[in-house]
């Protein structure tokens, strides 16, 4: 029982102080022991990244012999293949170059014909199917016709523009691949690949794939984006192709869609973007291919068609 007007405090027993102590000991060793185990999961992970999976060689050394770099990827087993040797384009060695894709392929073919054919050396071709893409080899087969594109007309430079209408599921082996699995994505990059393996293969010594813009409808943009990354990750991989941005020729200073570059449709362009795109792909040819000093001239397409 407590008197007066305040609280008197006792001190602690013996007992108290000598189990205070220890359980402190034991916090001290239980944290001792947490801070061990780290660092050794910490070693274990950067022993393993640095070396674990190479050949047994001397500490600190690759399996050639050479000094390691701490923390830098091992070496590849084999050195990337150079691509496929061109030449300066002339009227007695001419490129032939197949310029297709969907109808967006179409309208840049419409707009770089006429400058490749204003630079001796250069003779191109156009083809393009409206509404068709890599998704749909049901509606219209891209594997197939680059196939007979290889065989038959024997480009030495392969110009591809399409996937305005690869928002949607893989048709494949009789079923649906539904849009945006992993497995879309596999069978997406599989035929994305397949098409410039094949014109590589067949003797072509350049592809250039060209990625799709920015759209009116944002829905459509991170679509657009993720194909894009399938088309630049698949030229990476293979020496002679080379993926071509166009994202930013189509919009304003601040990074949003140009509405005065395109149609109503908010998809394709107008003769202006047309030449715009054209101009861009025409540069990449001409760093490759044409004479020094050539410079880029403008032709007069026609506006683009309605359909996608």
């Amino acid at each position: 029982m407590q008197n007066g007007p305040y609280t008197r405090y006792s001190s602690p027993s013996r007992r108290d102080r000598r189990r205070r102590r220890q359980q402190a000991r034991l916090r001290l060793l239980a944290l001792i022991g947490v801070l061990v185990v780290a660092a050794a999961v910490v070693a274990f992970v950067v022993l393993r990244g640095r070396g674990g999976d190479e050949p047994a060689g001397a500490a600190g050394q690759s399996a050639d012999g050479s000094a390691a770099i701490a923390g830098s990827p091992s070496p590849k087993a084999t050195p990337t293949e150079p691509p496929p040797e061109v030449w300066v384009a002339s009227a007695t060695d001419p490129v032939r170059v197949w310029i297709g894709g969907d109808s967006m392929g179409g309208e840049l073919g419409w707009a770089l014909e006429p400058m490749l054919k204003s630079v001796a050396g250069f003779k191109p071709t156009t083809y393009y199917k409206e509404s068709s893409g890599i998704c749909r080899y049901d509606f219209f087969d891209w594997q197939h016709q680059m196939e007979t594109v290889s065989s038959s007309s024997k480009p030495d430079a392969v110009v591809l523009m399409i996937g305005t209408n690869d928002t949607q599921s893989i048709w494949r082996d009789g079923q649906w691949i539904h849009y945006g699995t992993m497995e879309w994505k596999q069978a997406y990059e599989d035929r994305v690949g397949d098409i410039i393996d094949t014109m590589l293969e067949g003797d072509a010594r350049r592809v250039y794939w060209v990625g799709m813009p920015i759209m009116g409808e944002g829905w459509r943009n991170s679509r657009m984006r993720l194909i894009n990354r399938v088309f630049e990750k698949q030229c990476e991989k293979r020496p002679g192709a080379e993926y071509i941005d166009i994202w930013d020729l189509f919009t304003t200073s601040g990074g949003a869609f140009d509405a005065s570059l395109r149609l109503a449709d908010q998809v394709h362009f107008t003769v202006e973007a047309q030449e715009r795109l054209a101009g861009e792909v025409y540069e990449a040819i001409r760093a490759d291919w044409a004479p020094p000093g050539s410079e880029t001239t403008k032709g007069s397409p026609s506006a683009s068609p309605s359909g996608v």
